[in-house]
């Protein structure tokens, strides 16, 4: 019931930046958990388990999570277009199964009347015949899907400082381990040992596309799929080391990485992702210092300086009340 209270959320979790479907789902979800509680003694329900694909739509934190994956998904395409065109081989498949297209049945399906009604005057009229009528009432719920109110970056720009650091911060959440918070509590709950600098924080790739894959974020038409996208960022990340290794020996950039080829520290995907030098003061130092905000300084040869784009914050909104289903009632035709 809490998250109805938008005075009590964060602003990126205001219901008007996310599809209509989820509020809808959250909504039916509440109605039949309520309704259980309602039942008379003896009767009430469970309300709990509740299954994971549920819990990604209608739990906040997971919510949360997905808005990371977002905006590693985002960050990921802009390097991939920018930095590494063309560089997926054409006939390489990618070593993950496909995301499975599942959607949680509901007591209730919310869809927009005007859908509806187009389809039922087709019906009466004749133009449409029944088996076409059914497929297109099969797709009705997910229009739902689509956000009415979107944003989309400044044509030919970087993303911003922010943008850079949000995408960091979803590699370290979503691809690596749990750590412990002293060494011995990481011997005892064997648990990864806590490091003195975020760049040596082991990111797993299997660990990030199997995150990426239960949020569905991994669904969508690009020429190379993110799987391979991710797969040629960690090939690039490995070479950067090597180049590390050979122009200064000094610099201890070794870990299980080189062992094990699904996991390599973060800084080094940092570095080859957003051009960003290593060994800079902790991105993560403004959850201890909550007014500094720091600047990335960035390599002159990676692509975030070669490729002579803008680096720019501001956004523009796109929305038009003339099409939009749930505004097009209240503006003059």
């Amino acid at each position: 019931m809490r998250q109805f209270d938008q005075s009590k959320i964060a602003p990126d979790g205001h219901w008007v930046r996310m599809s209509p479907s989820i509020f809808f789902d959250t909504a039916s979800h509440y109605f039949m958990s309520a309704h259980r509680r309602a039942l008379p003694q003896g009767q009430k329900l469970l309300t709990v388990p509740t299954p994971l694909d549920k819990e990604i739509i209608v739990n906040p934190t997971f919510r949360a999570l997905k808005r990371r994956g977002e905006h590693l998904v985002h960050a990921l395409l802009l390097w991939y277009e920018y930095g590494a065109k063309n560089r997926v081989p054409q006939a390489a498949k990618s070593m993950f199964t496909p995301p499975n297209e599942r959607r949680q049945d509901s007591a209730f399906t919310t869809m927009y009347s005007d859908d509806l009604k187009t389809i039922l005057q087709g019906l009466r009229s004749g133009k449409i015949d029944p088996v076409s009528a059914a497929d297109q009432i099969e797709v009705l719920e997910t229009r739902l899907d689509e956000k009415l109110i979107t944003r989309r970056p400044i044509p030919s720009t970087l993303p911003s400082h922010k943008n850079v650091y949000l995408g960091v911060l979803a590699l370290a959440v979503l691809g690596s381990r749990p750590t412990a918070v002293t060494l011995s509590d990481a011997n005892i709950m064997d648990m990864e040992v806590p490091v003195e600098s975020t760049d040596e924080v082991v990111i797993s790739k299997r660990r990030l596309i199997s995150a990426l894959r239960e949020l569905d974020l991994l669904a969508g038409g690009e020429a190379a799929s993110v799987e391979d996208i991710i797969a040629l960022l960690w090939d690039e990340a490995r070479l950067d080391n090597n180049s590390l290794k050979e122009g200064n020996t000094s610099t201890d950039v070794e870990s299980s990485s080189s062992i094990d080829n699904d996991c390599i520290e973060l800084g080094l995907l940092k570095l080859s992702m957003f051009g960003v030098s290593m060994n800079q003061p902790s991105w993560f130092s403004k959850f201890c210092v909550p007014c500094r905000q720091p600047k990335p300084e960035y390599d002159e040869d990676s692509w975030v300086t070669t490729c002579k784009l803008k680096r720019a914050k501001g956004e523009l909104q796109r929305h038009d009340p003339k099409t939009c289903l749930l505004c097009q009632g209240v503006v003059s035709p």
